[in-house]
């Protein structure tokens, strides 16, 4: 049912977005670092980094088909809280690193629910003002990654890492809280579709090719920011206030590219290779800086470089990826977008962190400058016709 005022439940939602992802990024700007001092191998931290996106690889897509096929999304949601508030407060309990990679795939479970996420905030709107809502709700993604990061390296310093894992348990349980009270709007199906007619969506050219490009991005957003970034930087001596502040200072520009983003399709055709091109520049130029300094303003100067050109390109691949693909298997779509994608999340830290063991932190962050070139060239084989907005 239509309510006078989707105002309040919009809000609503954008507050409970906000929350599920400080549950997930709270720990991550010192993580790393920590692990490292336990030690463990840069190998196996990247395993620890990559099972984030294993568990999504494997688990999107049935998220998403199952969710077409009940034709329900709030329940999801709030079991995907539920994973996020174990996993983050499981960690406060452990420093044992097959036990630390068993719960970090479990936020990846809870990542998981992205997919109904996504989908729920999409039946709120219109189609012609999906690509432009999605934007935003990619730029309020990267609010809470970078609040929760920011506060989580001031906990980090004042408390102990370990205090970090509570912060992001908390956030978890305050959404869950906030989700309850979530609305849901039932689609419009008068037949619910066949599992067959679901994966049928892996037939759609454009989301396949917004899939592939969207690999490339991933790899480097996990490999650097989120999981090897912090290892650069403490390197050179930044202490954990520092990389509180240097994950914050990765994600503003990735807010900011995403509200650019959402501004720039609602008013106007996009040919969306040139704006995928334009991002994965900025990543290859923020890969090149960290192996050729030791200053932490470079490091700073890379780290905004790379968190701008992954919030162009996946603010671009999650607004147009089910443009062409009907509302009845939009659920099945993103997982199938948010699947593929996962498998540059796991793939990415596990292939740096294998370099970082081999040649040191410069060989694999040249390793993820070859991920964002191999981007760039691809973005022109894959998208040679111009998608445009609706």
């Amino acid at each position: 049912m239509q309510q006078d005022n989707p105002k309040p439940r919009i809000a609503l939602f954008l507050i409970c977005t906000f929350l599920y992802w400080c549950s997930m990024y709270a720990y991550t700007p010192t993580m790393t670092p920590y692990l490292a001092d336990l030690g463990i191998s840069f190998t196996m931290i990247g395993l620890i980094g990559g099972a984030y996106g294993f568990s999504q690889m494997l688990l999107r897509i049935p998220v998403g088909i199952l969710s077409d096929k009940i034709g329900k999304r709030k329940l999801f949601v709030i079991l995907g809280l539920i994973t996020a508030a174990i996993s983050a407060t499981g960690m406060f309990f452990t420093q044992n690193a097959y036990v630390i990679l068993l719960l970090r795939f479990l936020a990846g479970v809870s990542a998981s629910a992205w997919v109904v996420f996504s989908v729920l905030f999409s039946s709120y709107f219109d189609k012609s003002k999906l690509a432009s809502r999605l934007a935003y709700l990619f730029m309020v993604t990267g609010l809470g990654q970078m609040a929760s990061r920011l506060v989580g390296g001031l906990v980090a310093e004042r408390f102990g890492h370990e205090y970090t894992f509570l912060l992001g348990g908390f956030a978890a349980l305050a959404a869950i809280l906030l989700g309850l009270f979530i609305t849901e709007k039932t689609p419009d199906i008068k037949e619910l579709p066949s599992v067959k007619k679901l994966f049928g969506v892996i037939k759609n050219k454009n989301l396949m090719a917004m899939s592939v490009l969207a690999i490339f991005s991933q790899m480097i957003m996990h490999s650097t920011i989120t999981t090897f970034l912090p290892e650069a930087a403490s390197q050179i001596g930044a202490d954990l206030m520092q990389l509180g502040l240097l994950a914050t200072i990765a994600t503003i520009p990735s807010i900011l590219s995403s509200f650019l983003c959402g501004r720039l399709f609602s008013v106007k055709s996009v040919d969306v290779r040139i704006v995928s091109s334009i991002g994965f520049t900025f990543q290859i130029a923020g890969t090149l800086i960290i192996p050729l300094t030791n200053s932490m303003v470079a490091v700073f100067i890379a780290a905004i470089a790379i968190g701008f050109g992954c919030g162009i390109c996946m603010s671009t691949f999650l607004g147009f990826c089910t443009q062409t693909v009907d509302e009845s298997r939009r659920s099945a779509a993103m997982g199938f977008f948010q699947a593929i994608y996962a498998f540059g999340m796991f793939m990415g830290p596990v292939i740096i962190g294998f370099f970082v063991d081999w040649s040191g932190i410069s060989g694999g962050f040249f390793m993820a400058s070859a991920f964002a070139l191999t981007g760039f060239i691809l973005t022109f084989i894959l998208l040679s016709k111009p998608e445009k907005t609706p």
